[in-house]
């Protein structure tokens, strides 16, 4: 006899989000904009998702999402599992699900979607949230630039990209000019012709509990001529 779908299996096809929240021209979650002033950057660390603990003193902690899509989905299929532990940190950045040129737009558009939904998901849920931007070719820019309120704080992966550094500042100038980000979030090596102000991380600052302090940049903000 057929009893219908279970709880468990209208929340995987349905994907509700509790508390509500405004959507964008791709019906997709926006992620609220965590304002610059709500954390003590001076003071801040980076934790990775694997090395995130109950057992570690998180407060002072901004806790990174750049892993293996296989890791992050069991944060999709499992959303609030982890929700208490990621109330513990300063602020958690949202998953960064694969986003490249060979892509299918389809699962480009998916990859976004969970990001954002698990974003807005935890925001909900009372977690300071750090929308994780990415990009492909420029045709996918609307998808990727849309869902991140203006004026945000964002992060982003420079990891890979020193293999296609033009493509990566074309992207990355858009993001400036669409988002407009009050701080950028750099994990990985700071790439010449970025600009706006940074913190940057290293890779291993995200695995090494002693951390060292950390680099600020500030940089001086060009205006990217019409046409560029």
């Amino acid at each position: 006899m057929n009893k219908g779908l279970t709880e468990y299996e209208k929340f995987k096809i349905i994907r509700p989000i509790v508390g509500g929240c405004e959507h964008d021209a791709y019906q997709r979650p926006v992620i609220r904009k965590t304002d610059i002033a709500d954390i003590d950057w001076n003071s801040i660390k980076v934790t990775n998702l694997k090395n995130a603990s109950v057992n570690a003193n998180n407060t002072n902690s901004l806790l990174l999402m750049f892993n293996y899509d296989k890791e992050l989905m069991r944060l999709w299929n499992d959303p609030l599992g982890k929700v208490c532990l990621w109330q513990s940190f300063a602020a958690v950045c949202s998953p960064d699900f694969s986003v490249y040129p060979s892509m299918n737009i389809n699962d480009i558009r998916h990859n976004i979607y969970m990001s954002r939904w698990l974003g807005r998901t935890w925001q909900n849920y009372g977690c300071k949230v750090i929308p994780t931007v990415v990009w492909a070719l420029p045709d996918t820019y609307d998808l990727c630039f849309e869902g991140i309120e203006c004026g945000s704080v964002v992060a982003i992966s420079t990891l890979g990209c020193h293999s296609n550094i033009e493509g990566f500042l074309m992207g990355f100038k858009q993001m400036m000019v669409r988002i407009n980000p009050s701080l950028v979030i750099v994990y990985g090596d700071m790439i010449e012709g970025m600009f706006g102000t940074f913190i940057n991380f290293r890779y291993i600052d995200g695995f090494n509990r002693k951390y060292e302090q950390l680099s600020l940049f500030n940089e001086k903000v060009f205006t990217i001529m019409e046409g560029e």
